[in-house]
């Protein structure tokens, strides 16, 4: 029972420790369903340049420091297996990218498409530290196959609603600007493209040095200190299973006195980033 309560320990504080923000504009991130439309001759099956792009705006996520993007996601719809897609993520001057001016490539990488990955959301490490109020273009870029039949890409979609817009660029087709896709007749084409990092911290070089918990060992009560400057938001106590205790927080304190003996974890979610604790209750 004991081996199997220090792994649980271990997932569970891992879970917490590497949770990550999710940017998105789709309403069921995850879900791919379909595949949309690109810039191609069905005729010769030649695949032309096509470029699909979503912008996030930190601000609008609750964002307010600096933002290290860790990896980016996107729905496959299909592609050939000789596809190699250009990942891009830039800092834009307007959310709205048909009107934006200036696109600073702050990072990029490549990823070889596979057809197994169809109908399927793919994930890519890519780093990259975005300045604090900024807007985030991401782009999955699809290059001109010349007179390659197998070299095709097409992205996934999927029919939940969007909280944004979905770009689609193609000059071979005349879509020389990244344009609404409803504007070019396919208001279907919602592309499933997820940025997913941390926020940097703003105050101290660590949550743990702004928060203060105490006793731990604890028997009737925690302690929850942080500076004037630091806003507490939430605090829920897990126990080793994951499950919120329910017990509440208030005027800086947790009461557990009745809770049974044994280990839990504490999240305490402030204006400067959280902070997971593990409790131990005598």
């Amino acid at each position: 029972m004991k081996k199997i309560t220090l792994l649980l320990l271990a997932v569970l504080l891992g879970t917490f420790l590497n949770a990550q923000t999710l940017l998105t504009q789709s309403i069921d991130p995850v879900l791919v369903d379909a595949g949309g439309v690109a810039c191609w001759s069905s005729g010769t099956g030649e695949y032309r340049n096509n470029s699909f792009w979503r912008s996030y705006s930190l601000a609008d996520f609750g964002i307010t420091g600096d933002f290290d993007i860790t990896e980016v996601q996107w729905g496959q719809g299909t592609a050939d297996a000789n596809n190699v897609l250009n990942l891009n993520i830039y800092v834009v001057d307007d959310a709205d990218l048909f009107l934006a001016t200036t696109f600073t490539l702050i990072a990029t990488t490549t990823h070889n498409s596979l057809p197994a990955d169809d109908l399927s959301l793919v994930t890519a490490p890519l780093s990259a530290t975005i300045p604090a109020g900024s807007i985030i273009a991401f782009e999955v870029n699809s290059p001109d196959g010349g007179t390659a039949t197998d070299v095709r890409y097409f992205p996934g979609i999927n029919a939940a609603g969007e909280n944004g817009t979905s770009y689609l660029q193609s000059a071979d087709c005349g879509i020389n600007l990244p344009t609404p896709t409803a504007d070019v007749g396919f208001p279907d084409n919602q592309y499933v493209m997820n940025v997913l990092g941390n926020e940097v911290l703003s105050v101290g070089d660590n949550i743990a040095s702004l928060v203060s918990v105490y006793p731990n060992p604890a028997v009737e009560v925690i302690n929850v200190k942080v500076p004037a400057s630091v806003v507490i938001n939430e605090v829920v106590l897990y126990d080793i299973l994951g499950k919120n205790t329910g017990v509440n927080y208030a005027n800086g304190q947790v009461n557990v006195s009745g809770l049974s003996r044994g280990v839990y974890m504490l999240s305490v979610k402030t204006s400067e980033g959280t902070l997971t604790q593990k409790i131990v209750k005598k």
